[in-house]
């Protein structure tokens, strides 16, 4: 893990345009499928398509001026940098989640997932690369800082499958970045009154099972209609729950609602024309088999997003969940 870091410390959070960096997700995702030998051969034939990491630009002084500039993704590092030097990660990251975490659509939720697999990297053995990657991505998260429309608040009855079946869908084919079309979302004010109905969370760390179970569902029925957008809307709730126990336990009811929110916004933004499948009846691969088939692929939301699922199994025991890394092998993994 340390070795994969230390290659992709000079690579930038994005490339391309705008597509998130996944290599050090990637590499901690792979080591959790216990298949870390693959992981120096990934590396390798990633790393040529990465941009080199931006430059710093002027010292950050007041972070709320900062927030949300990509331009200055150089100089919250440096931020963070110097914030990790001087403190523990868990104090860094306890002041720093309830500031970033209105902002989960950064980076197409990937400055959360990606915030996610350095803490979990670093709560199994803390090490300099593995502080440094932390760094990066808070940097990342805070440089590509977006809010959804409104704030979020469940004060319903529903049921997270009621709540999701009269999601409202917006009538506008997908073009461009993820987060750019989800900011279509407040040309639909139905949304908000639909993100309310949702009952509050009675267990967070149950319901956020549940909601991964939910969206696993959906990218299941719908996920080859667009299944990078609905990959997402399971793979950002499953890396909070994996960190929930290093957050302060205040931040978990207004983090579960965000959560939410974002994982309803990629319903509600890509589900538009989609085509609805029956969900599987026959048993699903074994665990053990959808790990390795998911580092064979070598495709990064496969490999990412069978981790999330193995990790929702291995919790609750329900196949939808390894029903959910098949098909996302099938589909991302081509």
């Amino acid at each position: 893990m340390d070795e994969a870091l230390e290659r992709l410390a000079d690579t930038g959070p994005e490339f391309h345009g705008g597509l998130s960096n996944h290599g050090p997700m990637v590499a901690e995702a792979l080591v959790r499928l216990g298949a870390p030998g693959v992981v120096p051969g990934w590396i390798s034939a990633y790393l040529p398509q990465l941009e080199e990491r931006p430059g710093t630009r002027e010292r950050i002084t007041d972070w709320r001026d900062a927030l949300g500039d990509k331009r200055r993704v150089g100089d919250w590092t440096a931020y963070f940098t110097m914030a990790l030097a001087g403190s523990s990660w868990r104090d860094v990251l306890a002041r720093w989640w309830p500031r970033l975490a209105p902002g989960l659509a950064a980076g197409a939720t990937h400055g959360v997932i990606r915030t996610a697999h350095a803490v979990r990297a670093l709560a199994d053995q803390e090490s300099e690369p593995r502080r440094a990657e932390l760094a990066h991505a808070l940097a990342y998260w805070a440089a590509a800082y977006a809010e959804l429309p409104d704030r979020p608040i469940t004060a319903g009855v529903r049921t997270m499958e009621q709540a999701v079946a009269v999601l409202p869908i917006l009538e506008l084919a997908p073009r461009g970045l993820i987060v750019d079309h989800l900011g279509n979302l407040k040309d639909l004010p139905e949304f908000v009154d639909a993100i309310s109905a949702l009952r509050p969370p009675s267990d967070v760390q149950a319901d956020l099972a549940e909601l991964s179970r939910v969206f696993s569902g959906v990218f299941l029925s719908q996920g080859r209609h667009a299944p990078i957008a609905f990959t997402h809307a399971v793979t950002m709730p499953v890396a909070v729950s994996s960190i929930l126990g290093h957050l302060p336990q205040e931040t978990w009811r207004p983090t579960y609602d965000r959560v939410w929110q974002m994982s309803a916004a990629l319903y509600s933004g890509y589900a538009y024309q989609g085509v609805v499948e029956p969900l599987p009846s026959a048993d699903p691969p074994a665990p053990e088999d959808l790990a390795g088939q998911a580092a064979e692929t070598g495709e990064e939301h496969a490999i990412k997003l069978t981790e999330a699922v193995l990790r929702g199994h291995a919790a609750t025991g329900d196949p939808l969940f390894l029903h959910t890394a098949a098909r996302a092998i099938a589909v991302l993994g081509r």
